[in-house]
């Protein structure tokens, strides 16, 4: 997943192309996501704090990092 900041700095065709090198196919290895640029988790001083949780539906939320890690390395370990 990647943040869409709006920043000019990020290429989507660079960063595939980079995974592609590392032997990655996408469709089959990983997927290429925009997510919102979460930026809002804030306090004051009027009645004391605010946060807002995003919710970025049922599939994405149940995700897991750990798991996605896990996965690449033993594929790295096992080629």
């Amino acid at each position: 997943m990647v943040r869409d900041t709006g920043e000019e700095y990020h290429d989507r065709n660079d960063m595939i192309r980079d995974l592609h090198v590392h032997g990655y196919t996408q469709h089959l290895d990983f997927e290429v996501m925009d997510v919102p640029n979460i930026i809002n988790i804030t306090y004051g001083r009027d009645v004391g704090y605010k946060i807002e949780q995003e919710h970025l539906g049922e599939d994405i939320e149940n995700i897991s990092a750990t798991e996605l890690r896990n996965d690449i390395s033993n594929n790295v370990k096992n080629n």
